[in-house]
C-alpha cells in the first residue's frame, strides 16, 4: 500500500537470421505415447532399412498480438511511467518490423496486427469510504483507458477507444502509434495505494463465457462487486470498454509495471483503518500481514495462474512479464527461470522497517524505491511451469530498455518458434531426409488459403485430398525443402540448427523446422513433418511380431513385442555382425513395445549400426508420457529406459 504524497522526490553466419518459422506452433505427436512417432500404432515399415517417423505441427500462424499494460498509478510511479513511455515507440517498431537490433534484417515474423491496451492498478475501496487515496467503488476497474493527462499535441485528451490498433498492412507508422500509446500509458499518480495489479489485469481480459480459444475446461472467474460481495461480477473482456481487445487467434502478452506488491482482495475491509479485525496493524503492512489466502482476505495466487492460462488454448500463446521490484541482482535468476532463487534473496523477504510503518524496500535507486513483489513472482513461476513465456525485470533499473528487450524476445518466440525435441541428421547442404506436408483448411473457410496452387502459398505442390474422421475434404500440399544456401531466395522450408538465436528460442534443444520469408504456413493449416532416417541394414526383417505366434525364428529391430518382461527379442541381434560379430543383442523396449537395442550411451547405438540414433536414458515413465505410461509394466516405470531411439520422434 502506497500512501505517499503526489509529488515526486558476428561472423557472416552470426549475421544471418531466419525470416519466418512456424508461428506459435503446437507440437502434438500422434500415437499411444506422447513421446511416440506418427506411425506408433501401425506395423513398422521394414524397420531394419528405413524407419518412418513423424510429427504433426498444428499451425495457428499467429501474427496478431494483444498487449495489455497494467501500469501502477499510485503516488510513487511518476519516474517509472516516464521510463516506460520512453520505450514504447521502439517496442512497437520492433514488433512491426521483426528487426530486434535495427540492422535491417528480420529476426522474427513481424506482427501483422497489434492491439495495445492500458489498465491501472486502482480497483477502488469497494463499499468503503474514508480509505486513504482510494475512492469508494471499483476505481478504474480494469477498464481500458482512453484518456490522456496530456492535452497538447501529439496527445488528445480523450481517444475514441481504449483499444489502440497497429495494422502493418494498413501502413500504420509504428513511431506515431507508440507515441499515441505513450500518451495513455503515462497515466499519472493519485490512484488507490492498495494496488490490485493481478486482479485488474485478470478482470480486463476475462470473458463472460468460455470459447474455443480458451484452455479446455476453463471456467471464467468472477470478481468482487462494488458492494464488496466476492465472486459475483463477470470480467470485462466483453464490456463496452474492452470488447474486441482480446482476439481468438492472438498471442496475449500481459505486462505489469509496478513498484509495489499485489494486494488483490476478496474482502475490502482490509483497507479500512477502523475495521476491528485488523486493529493495531498499520495500513501499509496489512496486505503482507494478512496475505495468507487461507484467511480469506486476499485472493490466492493460483487464481491468476489458472485465470491467465485459461485465456489461451495453448500456453505458448501467453506471455506474462513484470517490470517489478525484484532486486537488480536477481535479474540473472529471472532470465534462467530460477524463481525460487529470486524469492530467497534477502531483500525479497518482507520485513517491517524499524518504525513499523512499512516494509523495507527490495530495491532503491534515484528513481525511488520498490517493495518485494512476492505474489507477482509466484504467479510468474506458476505460469512458467505450465508452459507460458515469462520474464521479470527490475523496476529499479535506470532504463527500461533491457526489460523491453526481454519482453520483445518473449513475444518474438511466440510468433516464430516450434522447436524439435532432438537433432536431425543434416547433409552438407543443410537438407535432411524428411518431407514436410501442409494440410490446408477445408474449402469454404472464410479468410484462409485452401488450395495448394494459391499464389499466396508458394513452394507447394498438391499431394492428395485428405478426409479425416468424416470431416470435409482438405488439400494436402508437399512443401519444397530449400538448401541452406538458398533460404533467402527460394520459397519452402528448411532445417534450422544454426541460427545464433536458437538457444534463446529452443533452450537445450536448439533445432527447428523453419519456413523461408516468402513461404510461411497458411493460417489454420497443419504441418506434418515425416522423416526417413537410415539405419543399418537388417537380416531380412519382415512386418511381423516377435512374440512367437507367427513362426519367427529370430527377432529384428522394430518387430512388435507384447511383453517387455518376457523379452522375447533377445533371440535377435542388430547388425553389424550378429552374435559373432559384436552386434548388440536386442531387447523389448517397454515404451514402444518394439524390439530395439539396449544402450548405456549414444556410442552403444552407433556401434550397433544405428547411425544417428541416441540413447534415451530417461525413466520409462517420463519417456512414455502421461498418455502411454499405463502400457508400461509398473515394475519398469521408474527404471531408466536405456534404449536406442530415433531422435526425430522421441
Amino acid at each position: 500500500m502506497d500512501s505517499r504524497s503526489t509529488s515526486s522526490s558476428r561472423s557472416s553466419l552470426s549475421r544471418w537470421k531466419p525470416s519466418v518459422t512456424i508461428g506459435a506452433a503446437v507440437l502434438t505427436v500422434a500415437g499411444i505415447s506422447a513421446a511416440g512417432c506418427l506411425e506408433r500404432g501401425l506395423k513398422p515399415v521394414n524397420p531394419c532399412t528405413r524407419s518412418s517417423v513423424g510429427q504433426r505441427i498444428q499451425v495457428t500462424n499467429v501474427d496478431n498480438v494483444d498487449l495489455l499494460f497494467m501500469v501502477d498509478n499510485s503516488n510513487s510511479m511518476a519516474e517509472e511511467q516516464v521510463n516506460l513511455v520512453a520505450e514504447l515507440p521502439r517496442l512497437v517498431r520492433v514488433l512491426a518490423s521483426g528487426d530486434r537490433d535495427n540492422d535491417g534484417t528480420r529476426d522474427f515474423n513481424p506482427v501483422k496486427s497489434l492491439h495495445v491496451g492500458v489498465v491501472t492498478s486502482d480497483m477502488g475501496a469497494g463499499p468503503n469510504t474514508g480509505v486513504p487515496t482510494c475512492a469508494r467503488g471499483l476505481g478504474d476497474d480494469g477498464i481500458l483507458r482512453n484518456r490522456s493527462r496530456l492535452t497538447t499535441a501529439p496527445c488528445m485528451a480523450t481517444y475514441p477507444s481504449g483499444i489502440f490498433e497497429f495494422d502493418r498492412e494498413r501502413m500504420d507508422d509504428p513511431n506515431t502509434f507508440g507515441t499515441t500509446v505513450g500518451c495513455v500509458a503515462n497515466i499519472g499518480t493519485g490512484g488507490c495505494g492498495f494496488e490490485q495489479q493481478l486482479e485488474a489485469s485478470l478482470k480486463a481480459v476475462t470473458p463472460i463465457m468460455a470459447s474455443s480459444s480458451n484452455r479446455p475446461g476453463y471456467m471464467p472467474p468472477r470478481f468482487v462487486s462494488a458492494d464488496g460481495i466476492p465472486d459475483t461480477v463477470a470480467g470485462n473482456a466483453d464490456s463496452p470498454g474492452n470488447a474486441g481487445f482480446l482476439r481468438a487467434n492472438s498471442a496475449l502478452a500481459i505486462v505489469l509495471v509496478t513498484d509495489e506488491e499485489d494486494c488483490s482482495v476478496r474482502d475490502y475491509g482490509l483497507f479500512v483503518s477502523g475495521d476491528p479485525r485488523f486493529a493495531g496493524v498499520p495500513l501499509n503492512l496489512r496486505c503482507n500481514t494478512f496475505g495468507d489466502p487461507g484467511a480469506g482476505f486476499i485472493h490466492p495466487v493460483d487464481r491468476y495462474v489458472s485465470g491467465f492460462l485459461g485465456l489461451r488454448s495453448d500456453p505458448n500463446l501467453l506471455i506474462f512479464s513484470g517490470i517489478v521490484g525484484i532486486p537488480p541482482a536477481t535479474e540473472s535468476l529471472a532470465l534462467s527461470g530460477n524463481y525460487s532463487g529470486i524469492l530467497a534473496d534477502p531483500n525479497m523477504i518482507p520485513t517491517p522497517n524499524p518504525e513499523g510503518t512499512n516494509l523495507n524496500p527490495s530495491c532503491s535507486t534515484d528513481n525511488g524505491v520498490a517493495y518485494p513483489p512476492i505474489r507477482i513472482v509466484q504467479t510468474a513461476a506458476g505460469l512458467a511451469s505450465a508452459g507460458a513465456a515469462v520474464s521479470l525485470s527490475s523496476i529499479c533499473s535506470s532504463s527500461f530498455q533491457p526489460a523491453i528487450d526481454t519482453i520483445i524476445a518473449k513475444i518474438a518466440d511466440a510468433l516464430r518458434g516450434a522447436c524439435l525435441p532432438r537433432a536431425l541428421n543434416a547433409a552438407a547442404d543443410g537438407t535432411v531426409d524428411c518431407e514436410v506436408y501442409e494440410l490446408l483448411p477445408a474449402a469454404g473457410v472464410e479468410g484462409v488459403i485452401t488450395n495448394c496452387d494459391d499464389p499466396l502459398l508458394p513452394g507447394r505442390t498438391f499431394a492428395e485430398t485428405v478426409v479425416e474422421e468424416d470431416g470435409p475434404p482438405r488439400q494436402l500440399c508437399r512443401v519444397a525443402q530449400v538448401e541452406r544456401a538458398n533460404i533467402n531466395s527460394q520459397p519452402g522450408w528448411y532445417y534450422d540448427d544454426f541460427d545464433p538465436d536458437l538457444a534463446d528460442t529452443c533452450g537445450s534443444t536448439p533445432q527447428r523446422i523453419a519456413f523461408t520469408g516468402m513461404a510461411p504456413p497458411a493460417t489454420g493449416s497443419e504441418v506434418r513433418l515425416e522423416c526417413l532416417q537410415t539405419i543399418a541394414l537388417g537380416n531380412g526383417g519382415v512386418d511381423v511380431s516377435c512374440d512367437g505366434d507367427e513362426g519367427t525364428s529370430g527377432c529384428n529391430i522394430g518387430m512388435f513385442c507384447e511383453d517387455p518382461l518376457a523379452n522375447v527379442c533377445n533371440t535377435g541381434y542388430s547388425l553389424p555382425g550378429g552374435p559373432t560379430g559384436g552386434g548388440a543383442q536386442l531387447g523389448c523396449d517397454p515404451v514402444e513395445r518394439l524390439c530395439g537395442v539396449p544402450c548405456t550411451s549414444d556410442a552403444t547405438c552407433t556401434s550397433a549400426g544405428l547411425l544417428g540414433y541416441v540413447c534415451d536414458t530417461r525413466t520409462n515413465e517420463v519417456a512414455a508420457g502421461p498418455d502411454g505410461v499405463a502400457d508400461v509394466p509398473e515394475s519398469l516405470r521408474s527404471s531408466p529406459r536405456n534404449y536406442c531411439v530415433n531422435p526425430t520422434c522421441n
